[in-house]
């Protein structure tokens, strides 16, 4: 039996490598995504979804309130909502919904907690939970170096980062920032060292999860 999903998220970016990661990993089938709560809870009465991924902090009508209006509704569907930070009062408000699932934005978190509702196995939501909560708490001390490494990226490397994200070749990355496509390949090689990931894609996906990419 197919899984049916719909995707309530503003960053296309994210929304992208989501989409993607469905496609390559898991055999389930998208009906429909939203950019904002207001599309969300207006468009959403025709379809049948197994679970809603949903961010926390869409434009014009949050997550948080969608969610609210959802279950007035009478609409249970399962849903997985997600923030970078954990937030305890947004944790506190949902705990008093049945099946809406709290969870780091991050598509390993995600679909790991998704995995886990379909398959009968709360406990691995509890355990994310717990450690989230445990990492906010240490964030400011065991990782300040991380935080340093992430946020002292160069001028030329958030532009890089930016366009990278947009889909843009190195070759058109370097016609926009005027450096030649040899160059920006070799920034890339060095973003990818700096984030200890394999390759520009997963670069990408890095910076998408990370919020990096939204240097204007």
């Amino acid at each position: 039996m197919p899984i049916h999903l719909s995707i309530c998220e503003s960053d296309s970016h994210f929304k992208n490598l989501i989409i993607e990661s469905i496609k390559h990993t898991l055999n389930f089938d998208i009906l429909d995504t939203y950019s904002n709560g207001y599309e969300l809870v207006n468009r959403i009465n025709y379809r049948q979804n197994n679970f809603l991924l949903i961010d926390i902090f869409t434009p014009i009508i949050t997550g948080l309130e969608a969610i609210k209006i959802l279950r007035k509704k009478n609409n249970n569907t399962p849903i997985i909502t997600y923030s970078h930070v954990y937030q305890e009062d947004i944790h506190q408000t949902l705990v008093g919904y049945d099946q809406v699932y709290y969870c780091q934005k991050n598509c390993n978190a995600i679909f790991a907690i998704l995995l886990a509702q379909l398959n009968g196995h709360e406990a691995t939501y509890e355990q994310h939970i717990a450690e989230w909560k445990k990492s906010k708490m240490t964030y400011s001390t065991s990782n300040n170096t991380t935080l340093q490494s992430i946020y002292k990226l160069t001028f030329l490397e958030l532009q890089i980062i930016n366009y990278a994200c947009q889909g843009l070749t190195n070759h058109e990355i370097g016609t926009i920032i005027h450096l030649s496509g040899r160059t920006v390949e070799s920034h890339i090689k060095k973003l990818t060292e700096k984030f200890q990931v394999k390759n520009k894609i997963q670069l990408i996906a890095y910076c998408v999860e990370q919020n990096l990419h939204h240097y204007k």
